[in-house]
């Protein structure tokens, strides 16, 4: 609000000297910040090393994790055995499937014939 309030105060009126002396600081402060060898420059590179150690590290915590062969037929003969049980109970399910429907049909049967008797 007071900024706003001296804006509107100072509207039409010119630029006083110490006005004019920090805006020029500004514009020094600005350059030097955006010289390539002051601060601007040297934060781009430490990002730029930052971005490639990321990178490296991420390759090298990839690299890390190994399994040697040995571990890997254990992996590999567990996941046969599970997925031959998957199939065997796939079977078993399908097996206990049929014996429901033909249960449900001797069922049906069983009431047609019944309620023909007694019609």
């Amino acid at each position: 609000v007071l900024i706003k309030q001296e804006i509107q105060r100072k509207s039409g009126y010119a630029i006083q000297a110490d006005e004019e002396q920090l805006r020029v600081q500004l514009d020094t402060i600005q350059c030097e910040l955006n010289a390539p060898t002051q601060f601007k420059g040297r934060l781009n590179e430490l990002m730029s090393q930052i971005r490639m150690q990321n990178h490296f590290g991420a390759v090298k915590s990839e690299e890390r994790y190994y399994i040697d062969a040995d571990l890997l037929r254990e992996i590999k003969q567990h996941l046969k055995q599970q997925q031959e049980g998957l199939t065997h109970l796939i079977s078993i399910i399908k097996d206990d499937l049929e014996d429901i429907k033909l249960v449900e049909h001797g069922l049906n049967e069983t009431i047609h014939i019944r309620g023909g008797v007694f019609s």
